[in-house]
């Protein structure tokens, strides 16, 4: 049984000044997360592999409290109200079947999903008709097969299928302005996404060293995404809109390869690719927020891909450095294109105490270069987005074992 409460606390001050307008406008979201969890699991060992069974329940509540301090030529949507309340119920059980012989191995299970949703409005906001009320019973089945050709090849197929629900901030009725320009708002009527996962793959391994190659396919139904649109209802000036909705169908069909060697006793090399064809279906939908108005996106398909490397040292003086590089490759998003990325990453350790201790030290992203860039096409107007979140994080650490 577990209980965590996580707070939100952010303002957010808009000062404008340019030919259009002089604004002066402030926002505060504060939002208090409570989370219970219970669960219990049992695991019953077999001669030849092992049944796993467990029980879940999760309960979640978050009320969010919006204060507005409005300036002179506010650009803050009137009448959005200043209160919600969205609660979660989720109860699981799942059971999970392990076999083991000598040339394969059999992992099959399925998880059954009721889940609850409830998110209250303030009467006040005029932008949704009512309160949003649903539940959704969902089985999640997974199975995977392996076959040992030998000691150091092996095949396997795997399935399953999942399920990503949106959280309170992708439906939260309140915007976040970044700039005034620019407005990021939830959806309460957002649904679920539900994702069909096939793979088939091999994996050889050696004295030191391994290879393991995949092809898959995935199918994305429901796929909830950011969309952009402008809102030209002001004749003084326009404020793009991006907002959380559904958006159909997409697909993902690529290879993946892994591979890992020691170079040397004193070095370790562990690299990865990933090439997909990144298939997005043409979609209509209705924006509802500030008012009702139509959305398309086209049809669209990419070749897209990701490099990873990263290199580990044993140095003297009981020490180890890991150096990491990382690629993005430009790919499709349903209005435009999300350009590359890439990041160098650095972490150093040593041991400490007769390695009862050990203290590191790491630096993600070392050039800023991980920022999510994207161009944008909408309907009326073309924007590049640019988002450098905190990717540049330094992290000191010591510990130590009693």
């Amino acid at each position: 049984m577990q209980y965590t409460r996580g707070l939100e606390d952010e303002s957010y001050f808009l000062n404008d000044s340019s030919v259009v307008r002089v604004g002066r406008d402030m926002t505060n979201i504060k939002a208090i997360e409570h989370t219970t969890s219970i669960a219990t699991d049992y695991t019953q060992a077999l001669s030849n592999g092992r049944i796993e069974l467990g029980v879940k329940g999760r309960f979640r509540r978050l009320p969010v409290d919006y204060t507005i301090m409005r300036g002179e030529q506010s650009i803050i949507y009137p009448n959005l109200g200043d209160f919600s309340k969205w609660s979660e119920n989720l109860y699981a059980a799942y059971g999970n079947y392990l076999l083991e012989k000598e040339f394969y191995d059999l992992e099959a299970g399925l998880r059954l999903e009721e889940t609850e949703v409830s998110y209250k409005l303030d009467p006040v906001n005029v932008y949704y008709n009512s309160n949003d009320n649903y539940d959704y019973f969902e089985l999640y089945p997974s199975i995977r097969f392996t076959y040992k050709l030998n000691d150091k090849n092996k095949i396997s197929t795997f399935y399953n299928r999942r399920v990503d629900r949106p959280g309170e901030p992708e439906l939260r009725i309140f915007p976040k302005y970044d700039d005034p320009e620019l407005l990021k708002v939830g959806n309460p009527y957002l649904r679920p996404q539900f994702t069909h996962s096939f793979e088939v793959a091999h994996r050889y391994s050696w004295g030191a060293g391994s290879l393991f190659s995949a092809i898959y396919h995935r199918e994305i139904n429901g796929a909830y995404k950011r969309i952009y649109s402008i809102d030209d209802s002001n004749p003084d000036y326009n404020i793009v809109n991006r907002i959380y909705q559904n958006t159909g169908q997409s697909t993902n069909t690529g290879v993946e390869v892994l591979f890992s060697q020691d170079i040397t006793n004193y070095w370790k090399l562990t690299s990865s690719f990933n090439i997909y064809r990144n298939q997005i279906d043409a979609f209509q939908g209705t924006l509802l927020f500030p008012f009702k108005r139509p959305f398309f996106i086209e049809e669209s398909s990419d070749i897209a891909g990701d490099f990873k490397i990263t290199n580990t040292f044993i140095l003297p003086w009981k020490m180890e450095t890991q150096v990491t590089g990382l690629w993005y490759s430009d790919k499709n998003i349903p209005q435009g294109t999300e350009l590359s990325r890439s990041s160098i990453d650095l972490g150093i350790k040593k041991s400490l105490w007769g390695k009862r201790g050990e203290l590191s030290l790491s630096a993600t992203d070392l050039f800023n270069r991980f920022g999510i860039r994207q161009k944008v096409i909408g309907q009326d107007f073309t924007a590049l987005y640019q988002n450098y979140y905190e990717t540049q994080i330094v992290r000191i650490r010591l510990n130590y074992k009693f």
